[in-house]
Parts: structure tokens; C-alpha cells; sequence
């Protein structure tokens, strides 16, 4: 009997990425410094902060401080369930992170 062994080779795969590079070319949000420092200091979830980001993104991205957001259009922009959107939201509004105007938010 003969104990020999076949070698496999397990060579990882390798893919060429291109690198991207964050332009102001393509756009970009202007945003308060105050602001900016304001979220930075607050203790937000994971959820609150992807949220308040969709939030600033839909608000100051487009020069508006409000304006009507759905829950699914944040879901779209983070990934996260829209019935999770409106709990994190809801949280955010009772902290007053998130304020509202009608229906409108900011």
C-alpha cells in the first residue's frame, strides 16, 4: 500500500480594484461646523447616526434646512429596514436631534 497524497494548491484569488477618490467635483454637502460637532458629540446607535447622515444628506445636501423624507427613502440610502428608520427617527425626534415642521423634518 502506498501512502501518498495529492497536494491541492490554495492560492488565493486575486482582483484588480480601482481606487476611488472622494471629489468635491462630484458634490458634496456644506454643512455648520456646529452641526457637524453637535452629531459628533452626541451618543447615537449605529441606526441614529446612518439616519441623521440620510437626514443632513436630503436636507442641507440640497440647501434646504427641512423637508418631507420617507422612511423608505432613507431605508434606500442606508441599508437599513424603513421600520427601523422610523424607530431610530422617532428616538432622534424625542432627543431633539431630528426636529420637525408639519411633516416636513431637519
Amino acid at each position: 500500500m502506498s501512502n501518498l497524497a495529492k497536494v491541492i494548491p490554495f492560492r488565493p484569488s486575486v482582483s484588480v480594484v480601482e481606487r476611488q477618490v472622494a471629489d468635491i467635483d462630484d458634490g458634496y454637502t456644506r454643512i455648520a461646523n456646529e452641526l457637524l460637532e453637535a452629531v459628533m458629540a452626541a451618543d447615537l446607535t449605529a441606526r441614529q447616526l446612518k439616519v441623521v447622515l440620510a437626514v443632513i444628506r436630503k436636507t442641507y445636501g440640497f440647501g434646504k434646512k427641512f423637508d418631507r423624507i420617507t422612511n423608505t427613502q432613507i431605508s434606500g440610502m442606508t441599508g437599513i429596514h424603513h421600520t427601523h428608520v422610523c424607530k431610530a427617527k422617532n428616538e432622534m425626534i424625542a432627543m431633539n436631534i431630528i426636529v420637525t415642521n408639519g411633516l416636513a423634518i431637519g
